[in-house]
């Protein structure tokens, strides 16, 4: 009659949480995660007169990385009990089809961004639900996500952002030679700024490869 959580139980005797301790640290020994459920917060109920009813979420499904990592959309429904003390759990899954497995590269590069620490903080406090480790799994999938969101938008692909301006500076070098004014002068001025950000971005790119292996 083991619970997770005093969210858990609702009815009868206050539960004491102490009787869960050695349960909770055996799931995290073994790295296990609770990928939560939809419908009936309970899966069981002692069936007892309105006084002495008790209800508690007892049936559950756990899973490692692993197993999110190859079926990523496993959902848990509560379906109805219907005569039973405890209510059947249906699972749906679908499998990661890909061929390979995409790693988050978290760029050195990016802590230098003045809206950096600000997207993690938003990202990081969003209120999750469940117990210690399921928040903690969902809270870094969330940020990763956020991150390499934010990525594209505030970067876009580095190596392409290099070859356009430099194609850019080129043309309006030539522009420059019979056209000489203000107006493109401060331009290009602009480009070779925005020009040699990305080539430092790219460096800090180039060095951090050499540090780790990516797939």
């Amino acid at each position: 009659m083991l619970i997770l959580l005093k969210e858990e139980t609702l009815g009868g005797l206050t539960y004491n949480m102490n009787k869960s301790f050695e349960f909770i640290s055996v799931i995290e020994e073994c790295g296990l995660i609770d990928i939560g459920y939809t419908r009936l917060p309970f899966t069981w109920c002692n069936q007892m007169e309105t006084q002495t009813r008790v209800w508690k979420r007892l049936d559950r499904s756990m899973v490692n990385d692993k197993w999110l990592e190859f079926m990523p959309q496993t959902t848990i429904e509560h379906l109805p009990s219907v005569g039973s003390d405890h209510s059947p759990l249906l699972m749906e899954m679908v499998r990661n089809n890909e061929s390979h497995t995409k790693y988050f590269k978290f760029l050195y590069c990016w802590v230098d961004n003045d809206n950096f620490v600000e997207t993690v903080q938003n990202c990081w406090n969003k209120e999750v639900t469940g117990n210690p480790m399921r928040q903690l799994h969902y809270k870094l999938k969330r940020l990763t996500s956020t991150l390499s969101t934010w990525s594209k938008k505030e970067y876009g692909d580095i190596y392409d952002k290099v070859n356009e301006y430099e194609e850019t500076i080129r043309k309006a070098e030539e522009e420059l030679l019979t056209n000489n004014t203000e107006e493109l002068r401060q331009q290009l001025h602009l480009m070779n700024a925005n020009y040699n950000r990305y080539l430092k971005i790219e460096e800090s790119i180039h060095k951090q490869k050499t540090q780790l292996q990516w797939f």
